[in-house]
């Protein structure tokens, strides 16, 4: 019951973000459905896996498309329970976060948002150009040691500019960037983002700078991993004669990746990474990137799996914990897995006729009309919507994994070969939750979140009037 009893404390926290009684009440019906099905066939799985009443499809339906709630007012409520809850990780007194973006297949011609998308991918299984959406994903990194896990805070949608339009709009690397303070300031901290090499470059770093604080220090830090061509330069030394002319800018050239021919200046530590205890040896070096025309942290790291070179945007974080923090950031790539394959975040199919039909290998185009633009920007919403509560639903599985995991590894009746952890996953959580969920029911009728699902449920009746 203990599980249940978080669950109703973090569904009953987010009434005051739906200005109707009735819209929060399907909100939470959709979280639970979704924490439940064991298929990802839309709104026909929550139906069936919560045991609705089959005439409640369309008003579910109607759920996303509703102007009673916003998913950023869902997103910055949930964040806050989030941090709320505790056990997020912090380094150098900043909240560790991840971004990155993921690509998901989507063919429907009269589908906002559609674009033709590359897959950078060394898989043989992926095609190199797609149609479909792309979305920023940030998590931020929730712990029990020795288990550190992502923990999903917002999943946004985002488009990169057409051609004609580079120069007007924000590219794929500022939104990004964007997207991080914006859960900054739903946390109300600073955060550090760890982000993979497609972020390096100027473009992120301009805009780490411009989200300061009223105390003048960024809001947002960066720190990712540098090319193998990337090049930096020392701080000139100041003239000790004064001559005509403006003074040097930039000292020395360095090509970074060259100085692992010489590895005498290399220091040598033992850090936990990846779960285990491995042996590194770096090298730190504070000097001017040219791109932003300031100081950069570099450090270059060899350790049993190769060489590298990370970056970082602030000065203040030691090397050991720029080496740390890049480590954490491949754990994004299992809560985009668990948002797809367990959760089907991303299995949805919202069109719209109001949407000119797509022609094939371009890019979607928005109506002239007012009226039908409206009713594509509702489509979108509901893509987002939909989007938004599947990711609060992954992320309320995840806290349950860690608060009650031997509660859930009782009840779990399945078998595994190997426990790699004491947490469990979130799908052992949903197998948990899913095969007693109905028989627990009628116990938690006192609690808030719970009351009034029974009424909208089939009777066991007519589960077996077929074949009666």
């Amino acid at each position: 019951m203990a599980m249940y009893r978080l669950i109703n404390s973090i569904l009953h926290e987010f009434r005051d973000c739906f200005k109707r009684v009735k819209t929060w009440r399907w909100f939470v019906v959709l979280v639970i459905g979704f924490m439940l099905r064991s298929d990802h066939r839309g709104i026909t799985s929550i139906v069936s896996s919560m045991r609705l009443k089959p005439y409640l499809y369309h008003t579910i339906l109607h759920f996303f498309r509703s102007i009673a709630y916003t998913s950023k007012g869902l997103y910055d409520k949930w964040i806050k329970i989030a941090v709320k809850r505790g056990g997020i990780e912090r380094i150098g007194g900043r909240v560790v976060v991840l971004g990155d973006h993921s690509n998901e297949s989507k063919e429907g011609l009269y589908m906002p948002g559609v674009q033709i998308l590359h897959q950078d991918s060394q898989n043989s299984g992926k095609l190199e150009f797609i149609s479909g959406h792309r979305y920023a994903h940030v998590s931020a990194v929730i712990t029990k040691e020795p288990v550190m896990r992502s923990l999903p805070l917002m999943t946004e949608l985002q488009e990169s500019p057409p051609k004609e339009d580079k120069g007007n709009k924000e590219s794929l690397v500022a939104q990004m960037i964007s997207l991080v303070d914006e859960v900054a300031l739903s946390i109300g901290e600073p955060v550090i983002a760890a982000l993979d090499a497609y972020f390096c470059s100027g473009v992120a770093l301009d805009a780490a700078d411009k989200t300061l604080m009223e105390s003048g220090e960024r809001r947002v830090e960066i720190v990712t991993r540098a090319k193998t061509t990337t090049v930096a330069y020392e701080v000139p030394e100041p003239p000790k004669v004064k001559k005509r002319g403006q003074p040097r800018k930039y000292g020395n050239k360095i090509a970074l990746y060259s100085l692992f021919s010489n590895t005498s200046k290399f220091k040598e530590t033992m850090l936990v990474l990846y779960g285990k205890k491995t042996r590194v040896r770096y090298l730190c070096l504070d000097l001017i990137w040219r791109p932003v025309k300031r100081l950069v942290r570099f450090v270059l790291v060899e350790m049993d799996r190769g060489r590298c070179i990370f970056m970082s945007s602030s000065l203040t974080l030691t090397p050991e914990e720029i080496i740390t923090i890049y480590a954490l950031r491949f754990k994004i790539e299992t809560s985009f897995a668990e948002q797809k394959h367990d959760i089907g975040c991303f299995a949805y199919h919202f069109w719209t006729t109001a949407m000119p039909k797509r022609k094939k290998r371009k890019r979607a185009e928005d109506p002239t009309d007012i009226l039908l633009r409206q009713r594509v920007a509702s489509t979108r919403a509901a893509t987002e919507s939909f989007v938004c509560v599947s990711t609060i639903a992954t992320g309320i599985l995840t806290l349950i994994a860690f608060d009650h995991s031997q509660e859930i590894w009782n009840r779990y009746s399945g078998w595994l070969r190997t426990r790699r952890s004491s947490v469990p996953t979130i799908s052992v959580v949903k197998t948990a939750l899913a095969q007693d969920f109905h028989a627990s029911l009628p116990l938690l009728s006192h609690l808030p979140s719970f009351a009034f699902i029974e009424p909208l449920l089939r009777h066991a009746e007519f589960l077996y009037e077929t074949a009666a």
